[in-house]
């Protein structure tokens, strides 16, 4: 039998006899048990289940913001006054007595309450029954509470309301747990995959970061015609400074060249360490006649750091990869390490 079929198919409710209950919800009412998209909607839910099931007059959830209590979803005659997004000073409220124990987590009639009664006046003046749990998440730190007003004593279904609330309290930490996980692992995952494309000598964006860099770029130049054009800058003897100076000498230069390189670049360019002594520019909205600007004031900007080396540039011509583009670049920069030789280390011409 497929799923489908067995959830269209009518329910028996046994009793304790074994004989059916009188109501038999369809298939379609069972299956409306999936989880809720979130927090807030499950919120709104339980509040709105417990003024059905024990009325009073304003039930609340609410997430602690520093000194803020922020109302998350509310349910009763009062909640137009408390709709969600309302901000209440926590140092005033019921609930931080209660999670402070200053007060107790329900009390009848607060007027008798030596915790509750000196603070029910002002916007509290009509409370005079509460019920309230907080709501924990991660580590039991304090997210929020769920918590009840009556406007008048409530001494009959208060026991069988802290019970239910008791309960429903718990879920929604759980709820509030959860989400707070899945939370911090996204943005640990989202640091992991950021550091994962940078260079961690220079802090550039590394050879990973640059095709992820370039492919969005791609797809803009083609998608509007933005011009783009890319700068390849190569040092001129990083295995020389390593021999003669030292390893730390080398990642010095490296780093200045990186620098300088962001020197006379835009936020908006990527510039990225591409090989061991190479490094990669995507200089974006940058026609040929910029690029040859941009190539000139990179060559300014190294020889003023102090750092040797060579620079080739090119702009992407229409319908053109920008892994060609790159590739130009890339043989303009060894044509300018070829003019840069001295003569007698050029290697000879071919006949």
């Amino acid at each position: 039998m497929s799923m489908s079929e067995r959830a269209d198919a009518p329910v028996l409710l046994l009793g304790a006899d074994g004989r059916p209950l009188p109501t038999q919800p369809t298939g379609s009412q069972v299956a409306d048990v999936g989880p809720w998209p979130g927090f807030a909607l499950a919120a709104d839910a339980v509040v709105a289940d417990l003024h059905g099931r024990f009325g009073f007059e304003l039930w609340l959830v609410t997430h602690l913001d520093q000194d803020r209590q922020v109302v998350v979803a509310s349910a009763g005659p009062w909640a137009a006054m408390l709709p969600p997004a309302v901000v209440l000073p926590w140092a005033k409220s019921f609930c931080v007595r209660m999670v402070e124990h200053d007060g107790p987590v329900a009390v009848a009639d607060v007027a008798r309450s030596a915790g509750y009664g000196p603070i029910a006046v002002g916007a509290y003046a009509g409370v005079r029954a509460y019920l309230g749990v907080p709501v924990l998440s991660t580590d039991g730190e304090l997210f929020g509470t769920l918590c009840a007003f009556a406007g008048q004593p409530e001494t009959v279904s208060m026991p069988a309301a802290l019970g239910q609330v008791t309960l429903v309290g718990r879920m929604l930490s759980t709820i509030a747990t959860g989400e707070q996980i899945a939370v911090d692992r996204s943005h640990e995952a989202a640091r992991a995959y950021a550091f994962a494309q940078l260079d961690r000598l220079t802090g550039l964006r590394n050879r990973r970061g640059w095709e992820a860099a370039r492919g969005t770029e791609e797809q803009r130049a083609r998608r509007y015609g933005s011009p783009v054009s890319v700068l390849v800058v190569e040092l001129d003897d990083l295995k020389g400074i390593n021999d003669t100076a030292g390893h730390a000498a080398g990642d010095a230069a490296l780093i200045a060249c990186g620098q300088a390189l962001l020197d006379v670049c835009r936020p908006a360019d990527s510039v990225a360490r591409t090989g061991g002594d190479t490094f990669s520019v995507l200089a974006v909205q940058c026609d040929a006649v910029s690029a040859v600007a941009l190539a000139r004031r990179a060559r300014v900007q190294l020889r003023a750091t102090g750092v040797a080396a060579s620079v080739g540039v090119a702009a992407r011509r229409p319908q053109e990869g920008l892994e060609d583009t790159w590739r130009r670049a890339d043989q303009a920069m060894y044509r300018d390490k070829h003019r840069r030789r001295p003569l007698s280390l050029r290697a000879p011409r071919t006949p």
